[in-house]
């Protein structure tokens, strides 16, 4: 389903680990106004950025949140994040776009795992909190 005229309800809520995805989508499925939002939230961050968004975390159900350990109060699970890479830019160029623009946000956060893959999370709000997250610690940035 298109939510937006850039992102889908599948895109939103997909994820790599095959034994989440339907469960995964099904649950998003019950939230259409959130996902809609969500949806256009990421438009306005792909306008920011200025060129097209991937989104490798978006929707997550309890159960995909609890196996990837993310926050048990994680926004993913409210539908109200995104996290997002680009092929043209490095998430730093990405969060300096965001930082410096006019987007309410409630988060910002340069994330990378423990293989050193990067992604910025990005979530609904407007507290504008800056953060990276790096082994296992997140510190505050300007």
């Amino acid at each position: 389903m298109k939510l937006t005229p850039h992102f889908t309800l599948a895109e939103l809520a997909g994820t790599s680990v095959l034994k989440y995805q339907r469960k995964n989508l099904v649950e998003a499925e019950k939230q259409p106004g959130k996902l809609y939002m969500l949806a256009g939230f990421a438009e306005r961050v792909r306008e920011i950025v200025g060129y097209p968004l991937i989104v490798t975390s978006g929707f997550r159900c309890v159960s995909l949140n609890n196996y990837l350990g993310g926050a048990l109060v994680s926004q993913h699970l409210l539908g109200e994040a995104i996290d997002i890479i680009c092929n043209q830019l490095s998430v730093w160029e990405m969060y300096e776009k965001i930082k410096t623009s006019d987007l309410k946000y409630e988060q910002l956060i340069l994330e990378t795992n423990k293989v050193g893959r990067e992604w910025l999370h990005v979530s609904l709000g407007s507290r504008r909190q800056r953060l990276m997250y790096k082994d296992g610690k997140y510190t505050y940035l300007d």
